[in-house]
């Protein structure tokens, strides 16, 4: 039996946290081959304690022996880790609200406002310093551990820990797979039968090839002939830019309207929650404003969002978090995310291979600096991840829109460490979604001002 401690920091996250602990509840190779010591932190004492509340109740049920404990403290939960695990967010949707609504105000076409477009950048910059933190204090405690990162804007904030510390860290996102379960859809298919080879950036990559695992048969010509085929507005939220792109540059791109979106500057029309996103009444609310609330995220117009009473029963509603919270056996099943088999082939050395990882480039797709960080299939054993030996190939057109994205990468983490609000405004100003110079600089001043207590201190540098 081997020791292995995993650390979840920011283990108050509800959705990859759980998703976490049900993987390695369910990983018989790491039940049997080792002693498991799983430390779970957060900066909030409450949050963490829901979360371990919930995995001892979780292990218990599965009459598990790892060690489980809680902490408020970053370097206890760190030292000695095998790896770590780290989904971190303050005030999520407060912030992402704001992300979302003051660049449009002030003329960016900006959607989502997640990984991409201006938004994107203030929540690169919140992200950072927390991020920086962690993988300094692994280099301190931990120095061979794995960073596993689930935070947004991954591909951001990977090359900022890459370039900046020797930590070892890939950024991870299930993008891709929900993409394969599009091209399923098209297909008519298992997805188990289909393979695939893509790549690009972290919400804006594309499949190069598909194909039938049994036959080798190219399905890229029966998939042109049945997305003719198929309703146009079905799944239109998901599907109706990812198709106009399909037929613009040939490929299929993953992992849908609302994140591919955020790249590029004409994705509005093909996104129709655009307008229920933190839906509010400038008339009678003053957002953000103390007392206030913060709209309700809405991701799609999809999922009941435009379909609901005018009185609903709200006794009857139990809010999402206390529900996930609450532990059922009949619930637990794996998470479908890569940190738990990246985990056990590391740790045992038996390769496999993970559909998506953030790494730096190194090759891996034709015409993107090296040490840009890219999203591609990858190759996992006891050496670590090394990017799939195979070099993607993508059009001229796409390779132009991921390479603006990596000069404002390189922008921002200069406007970080010079506290630089003049290079975030060069950043801002190369985005396809940037708003006017006039715009863009009132834009910086009032999200600085708004976000000033979770922002670092920018200065105007002439």
């Amino acid at each position: 039996m081997k020791k292995l401690k995993v650390s979840l920091i920011g283990a108050g996250s509800m959705a990859f946290a759980l998703g976490a602990l049900h993987d390695l509840v369910l990983s018989e190779k790491l039940r049997s081959r080792t002693e498991l010591e799983i430390a779970l932190m957060d900066i909030k004492e409450e949050h963490v304690t829901k979360t371990y509340n919930y995995a001892k109740e979780l292990f218990g049920a599965f009459e598990h022996g790892a060690s489980i404990w809680k902490t408020t403290d970053l370097e206890a939960a760190l030292t000695g880790a095998d790896f770590v695990i780290v989904a971190i967010e303050v005030n999520r949707y407060h912030y992402w609200s704001q992300d979302f609504h003051i660049p449009r105000r002030y003329g960016s076409k900006q959607i989502y406002g997640e990984n991409g477009g201006p938004g994107s950048m203030f929540h690169t910059l919140r992200n950072l310093g927390p991020m920086l933190e962690i993988a300094r204090k692994m280099e301190e405690v931990c120095p061979d551990a794995w960073f596993l990162n689930y935070t947004n804007p991954e591909a951001k904030l990977v090359e900022a820990i890459s370039k900046w510390t020797s930590i070892k860290i890939v950024g991870l996102c299930h993008g891709l797979d929900m993409g394969i379960d599009q091209i399923a859809e098209f297909l008519e298919m298992d997805k188990k039968e289909i393979a695939v080879e893509g790549g690009g950036l972290n919400h804006f990559g594309f499949f190069t090839k598909i194909w039938n695992k049994q036959t080798g048969e190219d399905l890229y010509p029966l998939f042109k002939e049945k997305e003719k085929k198929a309703e146009p507005l079905a799944h239109f939220d998901h599907m109706a830019l990812s198709r106009t792109m399909y037929r613009t540059y040939g490929y299929y791109p993953y992992p849908g309207t609302n994140h591919c979106g955020e790249y590029i500057s004409w994705a509005g029309d093909f996104y129709a929650g655009l307008a229920l996103q933190y839906r509010y009444d400038p008339l009678s609310e003053k957002l953000w404003e103390k007392g206030s609330r913060t709209p309700e995220f809405v991701y799609s117009a999809g999922g009941y969002s435009l379909d609901r009473k005018l009185f609903p029963d709200k006794a009857a509603e139990e809010p999402g978090e206390e529900k996930a919270f609450k532990f059922n056996k009949e619930d637990v099943r794996c998470s479908g995310e890569y940190a738990i088999p990246i985990i056990e082939a590391v740790f045992f050395n038996e390769e496999i291979q993970i559909n998506a990882a953030n790494l730096p480039n190194k090759g891996a797709i034709k015409g993107l600096p090296d040490d840009m960080v890219v999203e591609t299939q990858t190759i996992v054993n006891g050496d670590g991840l090394t990017l799939k030996p195979m070099s993607v190939e993508l059009p001229t057109a796409i390779i132009g829109t991921i390479h603006i994205q990596g000069m404002i990468h390189k922008l921002l983490l200069e406007a970080y460490l010079e506290n630089s609000k003049t290079k975030l405004l060069q950043a801002i100003l190369l985005d396809p979604q940037a708003p006017t110079y006039y715009q863009a600089c009132a834009m910086i001043d009032e999200m600085c001002e708004l976000q000033k207590d979770i922002l670092p201190k920018l200065e105007w540098i002439s």
